[in-house]
């Protein structure tokens, strides 16, 4: 078998939202194209404010006409719940906060023999599957290969990571799935990109904006934006060589005048690596930033955008 890793979490986000106007309420919420409406189908998107301000990410799982499943591992459920109930107006749906959930993310070229002997199907692009006590669907983690498998029992966990413990699959620290998605150039949500922030200025409207389907709350400020052209503020992939950083930390050019934000770091060879939010007219691939009493530079655009 081909060298799978494996990382285990539990989700921030479980909700269920019910009703005869579930699938529409969710389409005037949700930044990505929930249409056709057909069981199976999972979507990846954000939740933004009136200003256009990222509030959190989730996976909106269709499984029937009035039943859509949320999940994020990041997102906070009492958050997101009270978001949308807060634009409920006389729509008939039902927001349920559901018991977390334990999730493994299966990342590399054997990932998909590993669901086989796990007996759950492979999900295409854009689906999930559900069967034998789990839901998966195609991660967003690693440039690898990459499925999430949720357990809907404390029990299927337990058979889980059984059968990954069998497999010798390696189990991933929280660091080393993230320096995984750093490399992949996946934003951490609401971490990296967030409430004082705008899809577009971490790639986001790449795969997770619609900019044809109808109206949703926020879309007028990300479709301003988008059609400009580039944002005034991006994420960079940026390194450093002493201790890693408490984030987050403000960040200064040579002039002592601020230009960004350290977002997140990590450890890894020779220092540590991170995700900073910096402008652009101040800034340069190749530069030397001053964070706190070390220096850092800037490796390269984390995630490249429309105009970039």
């Amino acid at each position: 078998m081909d060298t799978v890793s494996g990382y285990e979490y539990t989700t921030g986000t479980h909700l269920l939202i019910t009703d005869e106007d579930a699938a529409d309420f969710l389409q005037s919420q949700f930044t990505n194209e929930l249409r056709p409406v057909e069981a199976g189908r999972c979507t990846y998107g954000l939740w933004l404010d009136v200003k256009g301000k990222v509030v959190a990410d989730s996976y909106v799982l269709c499984e029937g006409d009035e039943r859509f499943r949320l999940l994020s591992e990041t997102a906070d459920t009492a958050v997101l719940s009270a978001k949308l109930e807060n634009h409920i107006i006389a729509d008939a749906v039902v927001i349920e906060a559901a018991p977390d959930l334990i999730g493994f993310a299966l990342l590399g070229a054997g990932s998909a023999a590993v669901l086989s002997e796990l007996n759950l199907a492979v999900p295409g692009a854009d689906r999930f599957e559900s069967s034998d006590g789990c839901v998966v669907f195609c991660g967003r983690r690693s440039s690898a290969e990459c499925y999430e498998v949720l357990c809907l029992s404390a029990a299927k966990a337990d058979q889980v990571r059984s059968v990954l413990s069998r497999l010798s699959v390696k189990i991933l620290s929280s660091e080393q799935i993230a320096q995984e998605r750093m490399q992949a150039g996946y934003p951490l949500v609401p971490i990296e990109i967030g409430p004082s922030d705008m899809p577009g200025e971490g790639g986001l409207e790449v795969d997770a904006v619609s900019f044809t389907k109808g109206c949703y709350l926020g879309q007028e400020v990300v479709a301003r934006m988008h059609n400009v052209g580039r944002p005034q503020r991006t994420l960079f992939a940026v390194s450093g060589k002493n201790d890693c950083p408490v984030c987050p930390l403000a960040i200064y050019n040579r002039e002592t005048k601020q230009v960004g934000e350290l977002r997140t770091a990590i450890h890894c060879k020779n220092g540590w690596f991170g995700v900073a939010l910096l402008k652009h007219r101040f800034v340069d691939v190749g530069d030397v930033l001053l964070v706190g009493d070390d220096e850092l530079v800037v490796e390269r655009i984390f995630r490249e955008q429309k105009g970039s």
